[in-house]
């Protein structure tokens, strides 16, 4: 067996590096998203609040460990999946404040205290695995996040009335936790103890302008890049000076939005550029909307996103939630001058399909051989049959 070393790098804003070591052949990973807390739906027979229904998820993450993973011609078909390296949610943690949903304070919480059951959600957690105790009594499997639209509406406000009007609490919580990882070895005990104070409650200085979650890390020469919600123009400039010195391997991203991101999404173009009931664009990327409603397609800022991933051909994948059910499909940009493996995953409480239909109940399970340089991404049925146990839907395997 060979080892393993992470370089774990994050800017937010600062530059810092960090690296644990462990030994295992495959990168195995579990993919989520848009967990949405503080909704409630149809689930095994009764209306269910989405805390349960995590709970229930984050229990088949368990009975996965000792699943077999199907004989489909992808990396490690046949063999057992075993505890995974890490898990990934990118966004929706909290549900948005309408409609009496709850505060994304609670929401939160209880994201926080139904995780950290399976993943590292809390601060002190994280100080030990980056230190190197892989063995030590809060060890346990890393959880990365981005913030997704809910998130940070719930934090800078929205077009429609919220109660209340802003809770940054999941937005500033995914900021904090994630902010953590670039300071826990480099700042003192001082830097520690506080961010350990505010790693999972509300930050009431966190202003999402200048807090914007975005960071990598680097796993057996392949780059996992966390873009925020979109890759807008303050993360594509990011993206450039974090990967200057790459030497093209390759990065994987994990963001919010799709490709083809809403309109509604970017910053507002009419005068005065606000959020309101009027013109309904959300402000939640920096990049201008190039249309003026927001039922029109911003073809040229998707064109501006293809360009960039033109520029860089070491993307070599783009995993989101957003629009959610499970799709394995290629973005081949507005011009089709890119052919972009992209990933889309299913949420637990508010897919297209399996809100209606719980036995499509999905998240994605990605197993990748850095010395074939393969990846394969697979569709893990969770509740087919309408209880605890796993089955298998689509699988696209890439070469990176």
């Amino acid at each position: 067996m060979r080892t393993r070393i992470l370089y774990f790098i994050i800017s937010v804003p600062l530059f810092c590096s960090h690296l644990w070591a462990q030994e295992r052949e495959t990168i195995n990973f579990i993919y989520c998203s848009d967990v949405h807390y503080g909704l409630e739906r149809e689930f095994r027979g009764s209306w269910t609040s989405a805390d349960s229904v995590c709970r229930a998820m984050i229990e088949s993450f368990r009975i996965l460990e000792t699943t077999i993973l199907p004989e489909d011609g992808g990396v490690d078909e046949g063999e057992i999946f075993g505890k995974p390296d890490f898990v990934i949610c990118t966004g929706d943690i909290a549900n948005r404040m309408e409609d009496g949903v709850q505060p994304a304070s609670e929401s939160w919480r209880q994201f926080c205290k139904d995780w950290s059951s399976y993943c590292t959600t809390d601060p002190e957690s994280y100080i030990t695995l980056l230190k190197g105790e892989m063995n030590g009594p809060h060890c346990g499997i890393p959880l990365f996040l981005v913030p997704g639209n809910h998130d940070i509406s719930n934090a800078i406000g929205y077009t429609k009335p919220m109660h209340p009007k802003t809770d940054p609490a999941s937005a500033s919580g995914i900021f904090n936790l994630m902010m953590l990882l670039s300071q826990a070895h480099d700042d003192g005990d001082e830097i520690h103890d506080s961010l350990l104070k505010t790693g999972d409650k509300p930050n009431p200085d966190f202003r999402y302008a200048k807090d914007k979650t975005h960071y990598s890390f680097v796993l057996d020469s392949i780059r996992f890049v966390f873009m925020g919600m979109w890759p807008d123009s303050e993360m594509r400039e990011w993206f450039a000076m974090e990967t200057a010195e790459d030497d093209g391997i390759p990065a994987l991203i994990f963001t919010h939005d799709p490709p083809e991101a809403d309109a509604k999404h970017f910053t507002n173009p009419w005068k005065g550029h606000g959020i309101n009931g009027i013109d309904k664009f959300e402000n939640l990327l920096s990049d201008t909307c190039s249309v003026r409603y927001i039922d029109r397609k911003p073809k040229r800022n998707w064109e501006v996103l293809e360009k960039f991933i033109y520029r860089h051909p070491e993307i070599k994948a783009y995993f989101h939630g957003d629009k959610n059910y499970n799709e394995f499909y290629s973005w081949t940009g507005v011009e089709g001058s890119i052919n972009l493996p992209v990933f889309r995953v299913d949420s637990p409480m508010k897919g297209e399909y399996s809100s209606y239909d719980e036995s499509l109940l999905s998240f994605i399970v990605v197993s990748i051989d850095p010395s074939t340089g393969m990846l394969t991404a697979r569709e893990c049925l969770w509740n087919k049959r309408k209880e605890a146990g796993l089955s298998w839907g689509e699988t696209r395997t890439i070469c990176l």
